[in-house]
């Protein structure tokens, strides 16, 4: 008999697939309502790893580990993490619908056969920088952001949480590893659910967005959000802004900023053919809300004899188009990591042109670094605190002011300048970054062990 008090009729209409896990139903005949009753196992015998005194780490992550084209903070970070350390992620938890998509072929990057079961969910990575990570495909959720009701979305979260636990603490005995260090990525509401059943022995919170004004996961994320802070033994942020926001939330707090992947950040020498041979003002990262559009549109009229470029995908469709009419703006679209050097070099400077809003008080634009490793220029509207980088930022306050700034920089270039760029964000590599929250795990997860 299917639990009562949750539109089952529009569930089963829009996702119903077979699970073989589930005897061919798509939820266990347990009622969700029952299953406080019997919570994952918190307990895992205990086995010493000889030799390692540091624990493993798991990362329950939001971004996708691969099919991504965009870079992301938390992958580079347990990317780097994973040279010293023993590092499972388990990746963005695909539902039935992205399933379903998959199978339909309007979404080729859903790990389809890892989902089903059909492949191996645990497989190892060797990376880019020699290290070995482990990666872990849940099965999939039931999707459950688009509910208005609180109560019908905790009922799924939960259920969807008792098979990520199942299938993390499976994991975690095949490769052997106990006592993880938990991350949970900007995922709250799962957070919530997996806290204490995974023998962590440190929970932590990696916060690089302002939850309350992301659109995609505000309506149950802020609240559960509030709940995991106080929860999580330390959570780290990305952006001074979210460090002043969630400081006094969270029973304690750190600030970890984003960097830059030196080895990707360079130019290989080739210019794209894409590329126009204008004086490009350059735009690398999602076409989204986040941009003033308004801004953009007076700054391509103002520079006729420029071109706007912007690399990345393109999520403002109805704005992007109406910004394309200008003869002198390319919508590129996504482009390869591994080329994004090249684009860059063939920059006349940098953008990075966001509305001032909450969600972008809190950002720390991964750009920024990327721009300067190349010796580019940036002009930027007054979005957040970057005072990091105010030796080498020019900022907008306004339309008029913006377009100033750019025009500046348009007319002068100094070789000096991009040399110490290029300098600074060395300071700023990921590498030096994954030190930093590294040091903090240990000192948090040493202070608890005592």
């Amino acid at each position: 008999m299917a639990p009562t008090g949750i539109p089952w009729r529009l569930l089963w209409a829009n996702y119903r697939l077979p699970d073989p896990n589930l005897n061919g139903y798509l939820f266990p005949r347990k009622s969700l309502t029952g299953m406080t009753s019997k919570p994952i196992s918190r307990k895992m015998k205990s086995r010493p790893v000889e030799g390692v005194k540091f624990p493993p780490i798991v990362c329950v992550g939001f971004p996708r580990w691969e099919g991504s084209d965009y870079l992301s903070s938390t992958v580079q970070l347990m990317g780097e993490l994973a040279k010293t350390d023993r590092v499972l992620y388990v990746d963005y938890p695909f539902t039935y619908k992205d399933l379903v998509d998959a199978h339909l072929g309007n979404n080729p990057g859903v790990p389809a056969a890892e989902l089903r079961g059909t492949a191996p969910r645990l497989q190892p990575r060797t990376l880019a920088n020699g290290a070995t990570l482990q990666l872990l495909r849940l099965p999939p959720f039931v999707p459950a952001n688009f509910l208005n009701s609180p109560v019908y979305f905790d009922r799924i979260n939960q259920w969807n949480a008792r098979r990520a636990g199942r299938a993390i603490l499976a994991a975690l005995k095949k490769l052997g590893w106990e006592q993880p260090i938990v991350i949970n990525a900007f995922n709250p509401a799962l957070g919530n659910m997996l806290a204490g059943t995974l023998n962590e022995s440190l929970l932590v919170y990696y916060c690089y967005d302002e939850i309350s004004a992301a659109f995609w996961i505000a309506r149950h994320g802020t609240r559960h959000e509030r709940t995991f802070l106080q929860r999580a033994d330390l959570t780290i942020v990305s952006s001074t802004g979210l460090y002043g926001a969630k400081f006094g939330q969270a029973k304690n707090c750190a600030l970890v900023k984003n960097g830059v992947d030196l080895s990707l950040f360079k130019s290989q020498g080739t210019r794209p053919g894409d590329l126009p041979w204008q004086p490009i003002m350059g735009y690398i990262g999602t076409v989204d809300d986040r941009l003033d559009f308004e801004l953009l549109e007076a700054l391509a009229q103002a520079y006729p004899s420029c071109t706007l470029v912007f690399v990345g995908r393109v999520l403002a469709t109805k704005q992007a188009a109406q910004l394309a009419r200008f003869p002198n703006v390319h919508l590129l679209g996504p482009r390869p990591a591994a080329t994004l050097g090249d684009y860059l070099a063939a920059f006349k400077l940098g953008l990075i042109p966001f509305v001032k809003n909450d969600l972008t008080a809190g950002i720390y634009p991964l750009k920024i670094n990327e721009y300067l490793a190349l010796g580019l220029p940036v002009v930027a509207t007054d979005f957040a605190d970057l005072s990091d980088f105010i030796r080498f930022l020019q900022v907008g306050t306004t339309t008029s002011g913006f377009i100033a700034a750019t025009g500046a920089i348009l007319a002068t270039e100094n070789t000096a300048d991009a040399n110490a760029r290029r300098a600074f964000a060395q300071l700023n590599s990921w590498t030096g970054r994954a030190l930093e929250m590294r040091r903090l795990l240990h000192q948090e997860w040493t202070k608890k062990q005592t």
